[in-house]
């Protein structure tokens, strides 16, 4: 169970970084639109905190996406690091 939350927690970060810089958003930009924190964009990304699912969706709409488009990039991404992608 362990490695399947390091793994998840990996996923998250890589693309909820991937995705705030592709929208061309720094981390302060982000938690304005989300209405957190920078440091809580910042443990985030470097999986020293885990996101509620209530802050999941606040974060997909900051960064201007579908909640589910967004879960679905997660998992993929999940997907890909458990194949050792």
């Amino acid at each position: 169970m362990e490695r399947t939350n390091d793994l998840l927690l990996q996923a998250f970060a890589e693309v909820l970084r991937t995705t705030r810089l592709a929208a061309g958003l720094s981390q302060e930009e982000l938690a304005a639109r989300a209405d957190v924190s920078t440091r809580f964009i910042s443990f985030l990304e470097t999986r020293r905190r885990q996101p509620t699912l209530t802050a999941l969706h606040a974060l997909s709409q900051g960064l201007g996406q579908d909640f589910g488009a967004f879960s679905e990039a997660v998992d993929w991404r999940y997907q890909e690091l458990r194949r050792g992608s």
